[in-house]
C-alpha cells in the first residue's frame, strides 16, 4: 500500500497525526511539545485505526474510547472529535447508526469552535444519515460539509453529494456532481475516489442505455482499484460490469464476471457477499435453462451461509476510519 493511497483512503484525518503526536508551537520559539496524555491519546487513535484495517472491531473500539477518555481528560477538542468521528464512522460502518449517531453528533458541538475539523464531521454526518435512507438530512449535511472548504478532500464529498442526488431521482444533477468529483478527485490524484467516481458515472450510463461509454468508464474504475488494491472495490466493478452484460443480454459474459466477482469475494475473506454472488449465478443460469449448474451454485451458497457467522454484518462502501476529521 503505497503512502498516496493511506492519504486517500482515510484523508484529512491521517494528515493531523503528526500534530497530535508533536503538539502546536508556542509563542517565542519554544519547542513544540505535546503532553504525555496527548501522546497517549494519539498512540490509542493510532492503534484503533490499525485494529479496524486487521478486522478486529472490538479492540479498534476499545482503543478509539480509550482515546477519547484520555483526551477528554486535558480537554483537547481537536483529540476528542477527532475519536469521536472514528467511533461514528466505525459504528456507521458496522451498521449501528444508534450508537454512530450519539458520537457524531457530540463531535458537531465540540467542531463548532473548530472550523477547520467540522467539515470531515458533517460529512459523517451526512454518510450516517444516508445509510438510514434519510434522504433530505443527507443532503443537507453534505452541502453543509462542501461549504467549509476547497481542499482535496472535497471531491469525495461530492462522490457523496452524487449519490444523495441519485438515490433523490436526481439524476441529471446527480450527473453533473459526479463529473465535478471525478475532476476533483484526477486532478488531486485522489485515487480511490475517482473510482468511485468512475463507477457512479459508469452506473448512471448503463442504467441510461449507453452501454459503451459505461463500460469504459467501469473498466477505467477497475483498472484504479486494482492499482491501489482495494478488494472490495474491485468486487463493486466487476458487479457492475456483469449488470451491464446482463443488460446487453450476454449471459456468458455476465457468468464470467460474477465468477471474478465471487473469486475476488471468497479469497478477500468476505463470505456473504461471496454467497449472495453464487445465488445470483444460481438465477442466471436457471433462467438460461442450464439446471445442473443452478443447482450447483445454489448448493456452493447454501454451503457458504452456513460457514457465515450469525452475527456477521457487512459493512457498507464508503470513508473508513481515519486519522482525523
Amino acid at each position: 500500500m503505497n503512502s498516496r493511497y493511506l492519504f486517500n483512503r482515510f484523508g484529512i484525518l491521517y494528515y493531523l497525526l503528526p500534530a497530535l503526536l508533536a503538539g502546536c508551537a508556542g509563542g517565542g520559539g519554544r519547542i513544540p511539545v505535546r503532553s504525555e496524555a496527548g501522546t497517549k491519546a494519539a498512540i490509542q487513535l493510532e492503534r484503533g485505526i490499525r485494529a479496524y484495517e486487521k478486522g478486529e472491531i472490538q479492540p479498534a473500539e476499545t482503543f478509539l474510547a480509550d482515546s477519547l477518555k484520555i483526551s477528554s481528560s486535558i480537554e483537547d477538542n481537536p483529540a476528542r472529535i477527532t475519536a469521536l468521528v472514528n467511533l461514528a464512522r466505525l459504528n456507521r460502518l458496522n451498521l449501528k447508526p444508534e450508537s454512530a449517531t450519539v458520537h457524531i453528533d457530540e463531535a458537531l458541538k465540540l467542531a463548532g469552535g473548530q472550523p477547520d475539523l467540522m467539515p470531515e464531521a458533517a460529512y459523517e454526518k451526512a454518510l450516517i444519515e444516508f445509510a438510514q435512507n434519510h434522504t433530505g438530512k443527507a443532503l443537507a449535511w453534505s452541502l453543509k460539509s462542501l461549504s467549509y472548504d476547497n481542499g482535496p478532500p472535497r471531491g469525495k464529498r461530492l462522490n457523496l453529494l452524487a449519490r444523495i442526488h441519485l438515490a433523490a431521482g436526481d439524476r441529471n444533477e446527480a450527473a453533473s456532481v459526479a463529473i465535478m468529483a471525478r475532476e476533483e478527485n484526477h486532478r488531486y490524484e485522489q485515487a480511490d475516489e475517482e473510482s468511485n467516481s468512475l463507477r457512479l458515472l459508469g452506473s448512471m450510463e448503463r442504467e441510461n442505455g449507453r452501454f459503451i461509454e459505461a463500460e469504459k468508464l467501469l473498466l477505467e474504475s477497475l483498472e484504479i482499484d486494482k492499482q491501489i488494491g482495494e478488494s472490495n472495490k474491485i468486487a463493486l466493478d466487476l458487479e457492475e460490469l456483469a449488470a451491464l452484460k446482463g443488460d446487453q443480454g450476454n449471459l456468458n459474459m455476465m457468468i464470467e464476471y460474477l465468477e471474478r466477482t465471487f473469486s475476488v469475494h471468497i479469497n478477500g475473506a468476505r463470505t456473504g457477499k461471496a454467497a449472495s454472488t453464487q445465488l445470483k449465478m444460481s438465477e442466471i443460469y436457471r433462467k438460461a435453462g442450464n439446471i445442473a449448474r443452478a443447482e450447483k451454485a445454489l448448493q456452493s451458497a447454501e454451503q457458504l451461509m452456513r460457514k457465515e457467522p450469525s452475527n456477521h454484518k457487512s459493512s457498507p462502501e464508503s470513508a473508513s476510519p481515519s486519522k482525523r476529521p
